[in-house]
């Protein structure tokens, strides 16, 4: 595909490896890991972490993250703590710096650089860490984001209707409903009621914190982590027979022609393939099993998807 020649991907993403630990020490039973500053490719104002664990009955991670701005170093924010027995989110983090709400990081002016820090309590370890960060300031080219790859592709995917589901909460389970029509699609199977509990953060009372989803899902033993895409044509690399894709939506009445809900400040949805210039997908809002597989116009789920929510997604693969 021929881009722009001014075109620039308005998102960044980084997978870490241990060889990115810059320092490591060990004091009152907590081991901590410093990572090296990162220097990313623009200045950005947001910046998500999502984890992959494993853990003993006693053990724990706390994710915590610092961003350069100025040529100074932020203090680090809280992400999350993960452990077997409890995990939760913290109360609105707020400094000159910027703010945590759940499990972004926004900040009050740009940063060029970040950096993480891990603190392992009892018998615990990371197997996936992943960076996502949003271009300041952030850019839409529509007519290049909507276009799709070649061809088409559509995964099988058998549907849940979190609508039909008997559940208190049934209109804010979208995440967990998506997350777990990808296991089943990737043989992880699993009902939701259990993606329920597995994903709920109890301090901030929701089950889309980004962080818990993907470190439960990678529990099962598949590979999840958040990731922020630039344009539709990138799904070929990641809706595969092995992988899928969960976004996150939002869109405003008559955005969205053929939408399960009229409007939204943020949904997730499937992604499970393409074709004949539509984006393929399990809404899980659709009032009954029978209409969740669907299908968007590209350029409506674009605006939706990689402008109005950044391009935020959940990737769920196979290892």
């Amino acid at each position: 595909m021929v881009q722009h020649a001014s075109w620039r991907p308005p998102v960044f993403n980084l997978t870490h490896t241990p060889a990115d630990v810059e320092a490591e020490s060990c004091a009152d039973g907590i081991r901590t890991k410093l990572s090296f500053p990162v220097k990313t490719s623009f200045p950005f104002r947001s910046l998500v972490l999502s984890a992959n664990y494993r853990t003993g009955a006693d053990g724990g991670v706390l994710l915590e993250v610092q961003v350069r701005q100025n040529n100074k170093w932020s203090d680090f924010f809280k992400l999350g703590l993960l452990s077997a027995q409890i995990k939760t989110s913290f109360p609105p983090q707020q400094t000159p710096a910027g703010q945590v709400n759940t499990d972004e990081l926004t900040l009050s002016r740009p940063a060029d650089a970040y950096r993480y820090r891990l603190k392992f309590y009892g018998q615990a370890e990371l197997s996936f860490l992943a960076a996502s960060l949003v271009r300041d300031p952030f850019e839409y080219d529509g007519k290049h984001a909507s276009r799709l790859p070649a061809g088409s592709f559509e995964k099988e995917v058998a549907p849940l209707s979190q609508m039909e589901m008997l559940h208190p909460d049934r209109r804010r389970i979208c995440s967990p409903v998506s997350l777990c029509m990808a296991l089943n699609a990737l043989d992880i199977v699993i009902q939701p009621e259990e993606v329920l509990r597995g994903v709920f953060d109890p301090s901030a009372n929701i089950y889309g914190n980004w962080l818990f989803n993907m470190a439960y899902a990678g529990s099962l033993g598949v590979q999840t982590y958040v990731r922020r895409f630039a344009e539709l044509n990138e799904l070929k690399d990641f809706v595969l027979p092995d992988s899928l894709v969960v976004a996150s939506i939002a869109y405003e009445k008559g955005e969205l022609a053929g939408a399960a809900i009229e409007h939204t400040p943020g949904h997730l949805v499937l992604v499970r393939g393409w074709k004949d210039g539509k984006v393929l997908v399990a809404d899980p809002a659709a009032s009954a099993r029978n209409t969740v597989l669907c299908s968007y116009d590209a350029r409506e789920f674009a605006n939706a998807w990689l402008n109005h929510k950044r391009g935020a997604a959940y990737i769920v693969r196979k290892k």
